[in-house]
Order: C-alpha cells, then sequence, then structure tokens
C-alpha cells in the first residue's frame, strides 16, 4: 500500500512540476523535432530530458559521419538533452547556447545557470528554446523564426532511465540486436560463399532468416507478432524454393507472410494513401504482364495473385511517410521496394533468362529487406 501510495505522490508530483514548461523548436527543423519529454522530480528540482528523434548537421556529408559517429559514441540516433528547473533557476550543465543563427557550428555545449525571471513566460509556464541544430537550450528565441511548441507528458524518467532505453550500450535487447545483425550479415556472406542448391548453402540461407525471424521476436509487442509470424513463414518460404518441386508451396508461404506484414502495417498506421497505392499495384501489373505473363505458363494465375498480395504490402509500407513517423518512412518504403525487385528477378530467373550475378543481387536485397522489416520493431 505504502509503495502504491510513493508511486501517485511521485506521478502527482512530477505532473504539477512538468507543467511549468514548454519546448519551442523551430519549424524549418520539425523533421528532428521532439519525440518524448521525460521529467523526474527531486526534492529540490525537476530533471527534464528531452528526445528529439534526430539531430542533422548543417553539411549533408558531415552529417553522415557524424550519424555513424553518434550511433557508435553513444549507442543511438536519437538525440538526449537534459536539464534542471529550480523554484528560481535553470541549469543547463552542457547543453546550452545563446546563439544567432540556427546552423552554427562553434561555442555549442556551455554550462549556464539562467534566474527563472529572464524567461519568457507563456502563462505560468517557462519557455525553453532549442536554439541550435544539436538541440542546444536558450531563454532567448532566434530572429524571424517561426516555432513548434511542445509540452511535457506524463512520462517519469532520469536522464539515466531514458539512455537505458533508447541506447544499445545500455539496453540489454539493444545489443542483442546488434549482434544478431552481425551474425546476420555474416550467414549472408557465407550463404553466397556456398555453391548453389548445396546442403550447406541451404542451412545458411535458412540461419540468416532465423536469426532475423529472433531480432523481430525480441523487439516485438502488440500487433508487431504479425511481423514475427510474417518472417517466420518467409523462412519457411527459403527453405521451400530451395526445391525445384515445392516452388509453388514457397511461394505460397511467402503469400502468406505478406498478409501477415500488411495486416502488422494496417493495424499500427493505417490505410495507406490512396494514389500511391494504386500507382504501386498499377506499376506491377503492367510489368506481370509485359514480362511474365506469357512465359509463366502453369503459373500465370499464382504469379498474378502473388503480385496483387505484395503490390498491396507494398503500398502499405508507405503509411508511415504520411504520418511523419521519423524513421519508418524511410526505412518501411524501403524494405518494401527491396522485397518487390528480389522477387521480380526471382521471377526473371525462373521463367524469363538467366541474369549475370542474379544469386548475389537477389539474396542481398532480400536478406536487408527482411532484416529492415523486423528492425522496424524496434521503432
Amino acid at each position: 500500500m505504502k509503495k502504491i501510495i510513493f508511486i501517485l505522490f511521485v506521478i502527482i508530483t512530477t505532473t504539477f512540476f512538468a507543467n511549468q514548461f514548454e519546448i519551442r523548436l523551430p519549424a524549418y527543423d520539425k523533421e528532428n523535432g521532439v519525440y518524448q519529454i521525460y521529467t523526474f522530480e527531486y526534492p529540490d528540482k525537476l530533471e527534464v530530458t528531452v528526445v528529439f528523434w534526430d539531430e542533422d548537421h548543417p553539411s549533408l556529408f558531415i552529417d553522415f559521419i557524424y550519424d555513424i559517429y553518434r550511433f557508435f559514441k553513444w549507442g543511438r540516433f536519437y538525440d538526449i538533452e537534459t536539464f534542471f528547473i529550480l523554484d528560481d533557476r535553470v541549469i543547463f550543465e552542457d547543453d546550452y547556447c545563446n546563439s544567432q543563427s540556427y546552423f552554427q557550428t562553434e561555442n555549442l555545449h556551455n554550462y549556464k545557470e539562467l534566474s527563472t525571471d529572464v524567461f519568457e513566460n507563456d502563462g505560468e509556464k517557462l519557455v525553453i528554446y532549442v536554439s541550435t541544430w544539436n538541440h542546444m537550450f536558450s531563454n532567448k528565441p532566434l530572429p524571424n523564426t517561426n516555432y513548434i511548441t511542445y509540452f511535457p507528458t506524463n512520462l517519469v524518467g532520469t536522464r539515466r532511465d531514458v539512455e537505458q532505453f533508447f541506447s544499445w550500450h545500455k539496453n540489454k535487447k539493444l545489443i542483442t540486436t546488434f549482434v544478431l545483425t552481425l551474425i546476420v550479415f555474416l550467414f549472408f556472406v557465407l550463404t553466397v560463399f556456398f555453391k548453389k542448391k548445396s546442403k550447406s548453402k541451404v542451412i545458411f540461407k535458412v540461419l540468416t532468416t532465423f536469426t532475423i525471424f529472433l531480432i523481430s521476436l525480441l523487439n516485438s509487442s502488440g500487433v508487431e507478432f504479425l511481423i514475427v509470424a510474417g518472417l517466420f513463414f518467409g523462412m519457411l518460404g527459403d527453405f521451400l524454393l530451395e526445391f525445384e518441386d515445392k516452388f509453388l508451396h514457397g511461394m505460397v508461404s511467402f503469400l502468406i507472410g505478406h498478409i501477415f506484414y500488411l495486416l502488422s502495417f494496417l493495424m499500427k498506421f493505417g490505410l495507406p494513401n490512396i494514389l500511391v497505392f494504386f500507382i504501386i499495384l498499377s506499376i506491377l501489373l503492367i510489368l506481370y504482364f509485359v514480362i511474365l505473363f506469357k512465359k509463366s505458363k502453369n503459373f500465370k494465375i499464382p504469379i498474378l495473385i502473388y503480385t496483387i498480395a505484395i503490390g498491396i504490402m507494398f503500398s502499405f509500407t508507405f503509411s508511415p511517410a504520411f504520418k511523419d513517423i521519423y524513421y519508418l518512412r524511410f526505412m518501411l518504403p524501403l524494405a518494401g521496394g527491396l522485397f518487390v525487385f528480389s522477387d521480380f528477378l526471382i521471377a526473371i530467373e525462373k521463367f524469363v533468362r538467366k541474369i549475370k550475378y542474379s544469386e548475389i543481387i537477389i539474396l542481398g536485397t532480400y536478406f536487408l529487406a527482411q532484416l529492415i522489416i523486423a528492425l522496424s520493431t524496434i521503432f
């Protein structure tokens, strides 16, 4: 009973103090906007930890290198910044910058203690401005800048708690995912290394998709277990396609997998954009009738059904792009496109003509597509 009372006290007091501030970010940087705001109430201060989707260096080339550096240095792509609100002042331990330009690259990380009197107030709330591209804070707005305002929610946690959730350096589940991802690439290399149709190749091919399956199983919750089911049928399809007389069985297995994928995307993100849906389906049907229809012999109807199914699945991968879901709006369409490309090459190889280096291209695009779909369960 005492434990319940204490938890309620923490939630109530944190909610009360959290309502004392708001975060304002320049509207032109909304793609790297605030993802979540955590607060934790100490006896003498409120700790505020802000999680941003990303941080983009003003130089596109440097940003690419910078993202890799941050991924290994901090174990995350998210940007996380923390400050403290006391009764009479705000403390920025390493993330204050009174900048005149959002894109300045020098003199960024500063310590600063400021009286609450020097902050703007929105009613009873202190206004904290994001003043630079790497999300330093300030009490002053940038000149001629429109802002988006973010308000704290009831998320409770310290900076340490937040890092343990978002960083693979400190999150055992993410560490395991990272190791499994490296194993996927190792198994892919071994799959390509062994000769076509050899037992070793089949074993490593199935091991690759099994490892991808484990990644999704480790990170899934709720409707994401539909992705786990889809990957299971993909793994089964991988095995069946290695046998010439099991091609149809393998195709049916992949078809079931795509149905699970699109159901997961539907339940998580809703219906796709209708224009995207018809454009993708039209292009794939045109390719089918122009290239595959005459050559597919007894498989005309099964391949047509499969083409429609994968086209629908591909269109559903674009749903996050229309809902501003940061990482998934890039990841899922890429995965869907790679899947379509891989399956199309398989069909050409079987029914039209042989393609040089097709084995590496097909396996590379297919494994990457499955891996991206599995990793999407993290976000």
